[in-house]
């Protein structure tokens, strides 16, 4: 792929998301609940690979319709939940963080509001979630969604050329992190049964990625 058709791509990719994250704003509204928006994104920092991090307050979180979903209540905070949500919004897979919040415990600080009230704490997540208590750990998601909703997040590392993080990503999901990164994700994306869209959208992220490496 050459670096003009990929930049086109990640261009229409962060359209794509900001798209969704509008249409999420818009149901929440709909239904009366207090959302949140976290990470890279809320802070002013993000870039076109960054991802979404929402929190719901109360819940449910209005999550739509995910082509993959990651559920694991110890990524969220006790009361509370974690649902990890890929989107097919885009010419690349979209990964969405929703965190169920529950309405007695403080927002993470730098938490910029979309829809409803309220106001942030003085705790960054990860901190806030150690000191209020994680969900309970259910069984491990079946590893080929787990695969495929992982790999795109690698490759988005590599892109950005965060090498350690991919080595880290690729290392977990049985890789070899030795080599050339790029490699090892197509391997990974090779042995995992084909899934039709979601496959071509994690195929077209590795070429992105590629294409754009620093």
């Amino acid at each position: 792929m050459e670096p003009t058709e990929a930049e086109q791509l990640l261009a229409d990719h962060g359209r794509a998301r900001d798209t969704l994250l509008r249409g999420f704003t818009t149901a929440a509204a709909g239904d009366n609940l207090t959302l949140w928006l976290l990470g890279s994104l809320a802070s002013g920092v993000a870039d076109a690979w960054s991802d979404l991090d929402l929190l719901v307050v109360a819940g449910p979180a209005p999550v739509g319709d995910p082509a993959l979903v990651v559920v694991n209540p110890a990524n969220g905070p006790q009361g509370g939940g974690y649902t990890g949500g890929a989107y097919l919004a885009g010419p690349l897979l979209i990964w969405v963080d929703w965190f169920t919040w529950p309405a007695e415990l403080p927002v993470p600080a730098g938490a910029r509001l979309l829809t409803g009230d309220g106001r942030p704490g003085t705790l960054p997540l990860f901190d806030a979630l150690d000191r209020h208590g994680r969900g309970t750990r259910r069984a491990e998601p079946d590893r080929d969604t787990f695969a495929l909703a992982m790999i795109p997040i690698a490759a988005k590392y590599v892109a950005r050329g965060e090498l350690e993080d991919s080595a880290g990503m690729i290392a977990m999901l049985g890789g070899d992190p030795d080599g050339d990164h790029v490699a090892a994700l197509r391997a990974l994306l090779r042995a995992i049964a084909d899934h039709g869209p979601v496959t071509e959208r994690v195929a077209r992220t590795i070429d992105v990625a590629e294409a754009l490496r620093g």
